[in-house]
């Protein structure tokens, strides 16, 4: 006779396999026995069973039984994966906006939804895991992890890719999020996820919204200005020789008196990346690396954007920040400012 029953803690195995007089074998932990009964752990479920039913009892070593608990985690993990896998994909054909089926194209460290491979090979084959460790590693994020089968088997790390060929398609995905299909031609959301349309499309884009997608995941989405949001992904992006072009430009208004304030509304590419990346460079440069790094687990932490500015580097509010900025770059040259 059978019973399913539930048992919360594991003790020490003394058998690991039973097989009954009707020829029933189980293979598992032995959790308990008395004269009357075995209660038996599987992997899936635990059960009861009359001694008086029995054939035979075998017991196993307990380096054996660690081997198949090890391995019961292992097929655990492997089950969550799946079903991280089929929520995303589930999670595609809402955002499909087409009769189309989606393509697959995948790798260890991401999965791309597309309609044409050429485009995501080109732009996105063997590239993604070195950069997005490159840029954790530029923003200080000690905790950033991949998917990796051996050390990081969590299928939620992976990217994800969406790749609109249609701009059709595209006018969809970009205003379901409030954004234009006209002026916007990739955007960053949660869950690692980024979204581009292809035809219209550069590495580098695609590379700058991965950057607003790890920093946004490194501070849990911390409310920033938007000029420092689309500064850190260009400073995660740009070699110091492309920071200097975009910088020179910030310190020619400064020189000249015509900076744009940092609590301007001003949404100008010259102010939302130039002056955010030269502010970030600033800091980063000026202030120290070791600084910056605090600063980011500051907004970690749940810390707003003015306090941890006072926290870190002493500025009691973004008006202090800004003039201590200007002042920056009218007395350095902008080969000091970037660095190497």
């Amino acid at each position: 006779m059978l019973f399913l029953i539930s048992i919360c803690a594991v003790p020490s195995a003394l058998s690991d396999e039973i097989l009954t007089s009707d020829g029933k074998l189980y293979k598992g932990i032995i959790v308990h026995q008395s004269p009357e009964e075995v209660i038996i752990k599987l992997e899936s479920k635990t059960i009861r069973l009359r001694r008086s039913d029995l054939k035979y009892l075998k017991r196993w070593t307990k380096q054996r039984n660690d081997a198949l608990i090890k391995s019961w985690k292992i097929r655990s993990g492997e089950d969550s994966n799946l079903d991280a896998r089929k929520a995303e994909l589930k999670f595609a054909d809402s955002v499909r906006y087409s009769d189309t089926p989606w393509q697959i194209y995948e790798e260890d460290v991401f999965i791309a939804f597309h309609n044409e491979e050429g485009i995501i090979r080109s732009r996105l084959k063997g590239k993604v895991g070195d950069y997005c460790k490159k840029i954790a590693d530029k923003l200080g994020y000690d905790e950033f992890k991949l998917y990796d089968k051996s050390t990081s088997p969590d299928w939620n790390l992976k990217f994800k890719f969406y790749s609109y060929r249609s701009f059709e398609r595209w006018k969809k995905a970009a205003e379901a999020v409030g954004f234009s299909a006209s002026t916007a031609a990739a955007f960053a959301s949660g869950n690692r996820r980024v979204f581009f349309y292809e035809l219209n499309m550069k590495e580098d884009i695609i590379y700058h919204e991965i950057a607003h997608n790890i920093y946004h995941e490194f501070t849990r989405n911390a409310t920033t200005p938007e000029w420092w949001d689309e500064g850190i992904a260009q400073y995660a992006l740009l070699t110091a020789d492309e920071a200097r072009r975009l910088i020179s430009r910030s310190r020619f208004r400064a020189l000249n008196n015509k900076h744009i304030s940092l609590l301007s509304a001003d949404t100008s590419y010259d102010h939302i990346y130039g002056d955010g990346l030269s502010v970030v460079y600033f800091l980063v440069r000026e202030k120290g690396k070791d600084k910056f790094k605090v600063f980011n687990y500051n907004l970690r932490e749940r810390k707003d954007f003015e306090k941890a500015l006072r926290n870190v580097y002493g500025f009691k509010d973004i008006i202090s920040l800004e003039k201590a900025w200007v002042e920056h770059l009218k007395k350095t040259d902008v080969k000091n400012i970037t660095g190497d």
